[in-house]
């Protein structure tokens, strides 16, 4: 019996070396990325850096972290960030949110509030980790901007998986559920006063909210992300949906990138009850009210081809550049890859 306590002992003294060789290179590592973005610029502060969890864990703690680009303007800052990984599984990450963080970008401050805020990222265990599954998730999520617009939603899961289809194709799949309506385009929506039209009664909660689309990218995101800077080359729309009162929009299609590469393809879309849609689109800005009512009467015609008065059908068409919806012209297209 002494050489099996002798393995015991001997794999447990193992496992201990294995633990702490672990959690000093993750202090060390975070904090020589910490410096190397100094070194490049970015304002970083913390209070503290923390590895925890013995024996079975890696519980990372980050105490009031702030980033700041100074040349892109995009920032963050979180009062606790904690991330964890089993000890015997290091390349699944689980992160716990802080339920107020701060986000910087495109020149606005986005106050994000939240409880059981959670992330994830899980690798495939091979040389270039490979990312399988990407998670991220919450409750009485609370989104607003310092440019004066507000939203939320009840909770929220968003979820990005390696598909079959191809090494460098991802499966993006969104749940929502009451989704708050800015009160200031509500103000709006509520003041449109289209002719023979009362103004729209719509709820100040929209959803459920359903989105299943597939992202085609050049090279599967990995640890060589950026080296190789995989780019977005197109998507394949399974199911969108969205619910807003009587209001409901749907869509499916695809879109990839043509040799000039702008969008190309076509998706339709397909809404019940449409004669909510102008008054949402003048409040928008999309659309003129003077145009309103004329947009309205081809709608109208263009649902009487249904079948059903109340649904109407449109292709959202990409090409040559240029976008159009049904009958409506949009303008340009969006640029997907580097024109040739």
């Amino acid at each position: 019996m002494r050489w099996l306590l002798g393995i015991v002992i001997a794999v447990t003294l193992l496992w201990f070396g294995y633990w702490f060789a672990a959690t000093t290179a993750i202090r060390n590592g975070v904090n020589g990325f910490l410096a190397d973005q100094q070194a490049g610029g970015v304002q970083i502060e913390t209070r503290d850096v923390s590895v925890q969890g013995f024996p079975y864990r890696f519980d990372l703690t980050l105490d009031g972290l702030k980033l700041q680009d100074p040349v892109s303007g995009a920032g963050y800052e979180g009062e606790k960030l904690q991330v964890v990984a089993m000890a015997w599984k290091p390349w699944h990450i689980l992160a716990a949110l802080p339920p107020d963080q701060f986000v910087t970008v495109a020149g606005q401050e986005i106050e994000l509030t939240g409880t059981e805020m959670m992330a994830s990222l899980r690798a495939r265990p091979a040389m270039d980790l490979p990312l399988e599954e990407a998670r991220l998730g919450g409750q009485e999520i609370g989104v607003r901007s310092s440019q004066g617009w507000q939203s939320g939603a009840r909770n929220l899961l968003l979820a990005l998986r390696q598909a079959e289809t191809g090494p460098a194709d991802y499966a993006l799949a969104l749940t929502a559920e009451g989704v708050r309506i800015d009160s200031a385009f509500g103000a709006r929506l509520a003041a449109v006063a289209l002719p023979d039209q009362p103004p729209p009664e719509m709820p100040d909660e929209a959803g459920p909210l359903r989105a299943n689309i597939l992202l085609h990218f050049t090279a599967p995101l990995d640890r060589n992300y950026a080296t190789v800077q995989p780019r977005f080359t197109g998507l394949d729309i399974g199911e969108l949906h969205l619910e807003w009162g009587a209001l409901i929009v749907e869509a499916t299609g695809k879109l990839a990138a043509d040799a000039q590469g702008y969008a190309a393809g076509e998706i339709k879309l397909t809404v019940t009850n449409w004669d909510r849609l102008p008054p949402v689109l003048v409040a928008l800005g999309l659309v003129k009210p003077e145009v309103a009512p004329t947009i309205g009467n081809m709608m109208k015609a263009l649902a009487g081809q249904t079948g059903d008065p109340a649904l109407l059908q449109l292709p959202l068409k990409l090409a040559d550049g240029q976008m159009s919806l049904g009958p409506f012209p949009l303008g340009p297209a969006p640029l997907l890859m580097p024109r040739s």
